[in-house]
């Protein structure tokens, strides 16, 4: 690519985006997709969209013509699919035909194949994590075999490759054969409403439907074993028999392999403390972050950590694991263990529920630190990346992307 042409300028940009995550009880890959194109959307109303999804009925609320299938594989979707819709002879409202600048795949996986869909339409592709490689044991052995063959050959056709965080860009520049500066840092955000006022009528009467007292910790995640929630689980045990009004509210949808957490839930002699809710809506989520002593996320790897910001956004204090993004994310306004020590998980917990001085103190970190992450600032530096590949110039990655507003 060209180093010298310009990235700036005033013709909208057309992107062909993947939003296949984009779904009812969406979380982690699903929310940033959502985000992202909406804070896009907002920021750059000229831009234009063809939204493919491997779904009948998409969630997308922007504006864009949607082009929808179904397939059993969405990586067989993705080869095939745009092709099968037809997409070249399509016009944009404008009477263009509908050849986009670019093709946006946010989760990982875009086509390959020769002479696959858009050939000549440059993809701009979103590696959120290296969990893959680096935590191999939490994947199924087909999604494992399946994401560790594609994704080298994703990694060497993309223009540019976003990551959330310093911490996995280092990690996709060590396991893939990539080019530094495609590589670029968009880090993620709490979405604006946790800043904003709890609905407490609301909250109170989640809480009670849900049996959810006074005194709680709370973990956010789909239940899978990287999330670490059995050493959770065993580190809870060991304040909960002195702590009689405490309660863990573990939040999330259920995940590949998640039988062991419910293993360790049946047997634990906390058991009667500790809340599954499930996965719950955005509005229940933030009037729990706003009520909890503190959010527990010990995950053994992270590739951002979303969780960590929007409870810190809603004014939770916040208890991380040291390793993989998450130090980078919480920076000085988290309280950091050993994710693979429970007694240091317990301990760390303990101080959360009995020092009202800690909690205080990070609840004002956390706020500081979750309003250094704006989606406004995502979009910018994504749709900047955009207009350096449609213009043929190198992305320019590279580990200098603070967060700020």
């Amino acid at each position: 690519m060209s180093a010298a042409a310009p990235t700036r300028g005033t013709e909208p940009l057309r992107v062909l985006a993947d939003v296949t995550t984009w779904t009812a009880g969406r979380s982690g890959v699903g929310l940033y997709t959502e985000r992202l194109l909406q804070a896009l959307a907002a920021g750059y109303p000229l831009d234009q969209w063809l939204l493919a999804a491997n779904l009948a009925t998409p969630e997308v609320d922007i504006a864009g013509e949607r082009l929808t299938s179904r397939l059993p594989v969405r990586a067989l979707w993705q080869q095939t699919a745009m092709a099968a819709h037809g997409l070249l002879p399509r016009r944009w409202p404008d009477g263009r035909r509908a050849r986009p600048d670019l093709a946006f795949y946010p989760n990982y996986l875009a086509p390959l194949l020769a002479g696959s869909p858009l050939p000549s339409a440059p993809l701009v592709v979103t590696f959120h994590d290296m969990a893959v490689y680096l935590q191999p044991e939490t994947f199924s052995f087909r999604k494992r075999e399946l994401q560790r063959r594609l994704l080298p050959l994703v990694a060497d056709r993309a223009a540019a490759i976003l990551t959330p965080s310093i911490n996995t860009r280092r990690d996709v520049l060590r396991l893939l054969d990539v080019e530094p500066r495609r590589v670029v840092v968009t880090p993620l955000a709490a979405d604006p409403r946790f800043f904003e006022p709890v609905d407490d009528a609301a909250s109170a009467a989640f809480r009670q439907q849900h049996g959810i007292g006074g005194r709680y910790l709370l973990a956010v995640g789909t239940l899978e074993p990287r999330k670490n929630l059995v050493r959770l689980v065993t580190a809870f045990e060991r304040i909960a028999a002195t702590r009689r009004d405490l309660q863990l509210v573990l939040v999330g949808g259920k995940g590949w392999r998640d039988q062991a957490i419910v293993d360790a839930l049946g047997r634990s002699p906390a058991s009667s403390a500790i809340i599954t809710p499930g996965y719950v809506s955005a509005g229940a989520l933030h009037g729990l972050y706003a009520g909890a002593l503190a959010l527990c996320y010990p995950s053994l790897y992270e590739g951002f950590g979303l969780p960590v910001v929007e409870a810190m956004a809603a004014g939770a204090p916040v208890l991380v694991s040291r390793g993989s993004s998450l130090d980078e994310v919480a920076g000085d306004a988290a309280l950091a263990v050993d994710p693979r020590d429970h007694a240091d998980i317990a301990d760390a917990m303990a101080r959360l529920c009995d020092d009202d001085g800690l909690r205080q103190r990070l609840r004002a970190a956390g706020l500081a630190r979750a309003a250094m992450f704006s989606w406004a600032r995502t979009a910018e530096l994504t749709r900047d990346v955009f207009l350096r590949v449609r213009a043929g110039v190198a992305p320019d990655g590279s580990e200098d992307c603070p967060p700020r507003r």
